[in-house]
């Protein structure tokens, strides 16, 4: 089987989407299969820049598109030449996405490839596999890791204009509707496109979760965290939406209750509105921001902890499927989801165990899940009560690769 991969984010540049594409495509080439990767340079914030183990064996396999960026006129015309060549989209990747064409049009003369995988974290890349397919007469996937740009939720949702809108309505339209098979890491994300676009229930929709790290690529030994407190961690920046005002509202109480053996870390960068709001309750000492680290290092970092937070923005449902989740899964840390009532955290966490799931909108929600967490920690039987092991197993590579191997077969 030889797959050609198309990805606006990749390796080496390692930020959360062009990681869960990096581990896909290790796990695909273990099993045994060809994968040449289409990318783009990753101008967003990353964590690294240059090419490291374990990832060097995915090198020789990627093509990074890149171009000129030209003066103002150059790129004025570009843009048109390259809207015209791909169907009429002036959109933001376009010029990319060209280049990307003719780059999958040069490989597949070499290769023969068998399907054409088109992913995230854009929706760039599935008008190159729609033109590829269509060019080619080979099978086509298209991946949605998050919602299209047109049916994002609030307080996430793109103001486009009118014009704007119905343009990238049409794109999608078209790439969902030619995409021999759409594929979507959760169910809550599958019902979420459905709901706006009603042309997927005549489609074939596959639900692939996100995967995990495959085995061997980073230190399993785990290192069990100190006794003296309760130690809880978010990976990741909290961003303007995911709020975490109500988790320190909780903690705030529970530390003047005398549960106050806590530490909670956060593994991202420092941000005013956060760092206000832990002077607001008074956790210095129990709130602090650590900073980043590299994707094998926090990794590294998260096995000190007891136990991995999860907070999401207040939506009506829970649609996203966040990556660090497999991780936290993965490393057999108890998981607290701070998350709306009803969603993908929510279920995954009532079917298979591993942590507590509490509403994101109640702080006395929030403060009954962290007491339970803390004292089964006083009770040393923390890990034991929330095991992650049976949701791992969703997640585990294993899985995703024969999840693949039936729906190429």
């Amino acid at each position: 089987m030889k797959i050609l991969f198309i990805a606006s984010g990749y390796l080496p540049y390692t930020f959360s989407e062009n990681l869960c594409n990096a581990k896909l495509v290790y796990a695909l080439q273990e099993a045994g299969w060809h994968v040449d990767v289409i990318s783009k340079k990753d101008n967003g914030p990353t964590y690294s820049t240059e090419w490291q183990e374990p990832w060097l064996p995915l090198k020789e396999h990627t093509y990074e598109v890149s171009y000129f960026v030209g003066g103002k006129l150059s790129r004025l015309y570009d843009l048109l030449r390259s809207s015209i060549m791909m169907g009429g989209f002036p959109v933001d990747g376009i010029r990319w996405a060209r280049r990307a064409y003719q780059k999958a049009m040069s490989l597949h003369k070499s290769n023969h490839y068998d399907v054409v995988i088109t992913r995230s974290p854009s929706d760039v890349p599935h008008i190159v596999g729609y033109k590829f397919a269509k060019k080619t007469g080979i099978k086509w996937i298209a991946n949605w890791n998050d919602p299209a740009s047109t049916i994002w939720p609030e307080p996430y949702t793109h103001h486009f204009s009118k014009k704007a809108y119905r343009l990238r309505d049409r794109y999608n339209k078209l790439c969902l509707r030619h995409a021999t098979i759409n594929t979507f890491p959760s169910s809550w994300l599958l019902m979420h496109f459905q709901d706006n676009y009603s042309l997927l229930k005549d489609k074939r929709n596959v639900v692939i979760p996100h995967i995990a790290m495959p085995d061997g690529l980073y230190d399993q030994t785990s290192v069990l965290p100190k006794d003296d407190k309760l130690y809880l961690c978010h990976s990741g920046n909290l961003s303007s939406e995911r709020n975490p005002e109500l988790m320190f509202k909780a903690i705030r109480e529970l530390i003047e209750e005398g549960y106050t053996s806590v530490k909670f870390d956060i593994m991202g960068h420092i941000n005013d509105y956060t760092q206000q709001l832990i002077e607001k309750y008074a956790l210095n000492g129990y709130v602090s921001f650590i900073g980043g680290f590299s994707y094998l290092d926090a990794l590294r970092k998260m096995q000190s902890y007891h136990v991995f937070v999860l907070l999401e923005a207040k939506m009506e449902k829970g649609i996203f499927f966040p990556s660090k989740f497999t991780d936290y899964a993965q490393l057999n840390r108890p998981i607290l989801a701070i998350s709306p009532k009803e969603g993908f955290a929510k279920e995954m966490l009532s079917c298979y165990g591993g942590g507590i799931a509490v509403d994101n909108e109640d702080y006395r929600s929030i403060k009954s899940g962290l007491l339970k967490l803390y004292q089964s920690w006083e009770q040393k039987k923390l890990f034991e009560e929330y095991n992650t092991n049976k949701l791992y197993q969703n997640f585990s590579a294993q899985r995703v690769v024969e999840l693949y191997k039936t729906l190429l077969s």
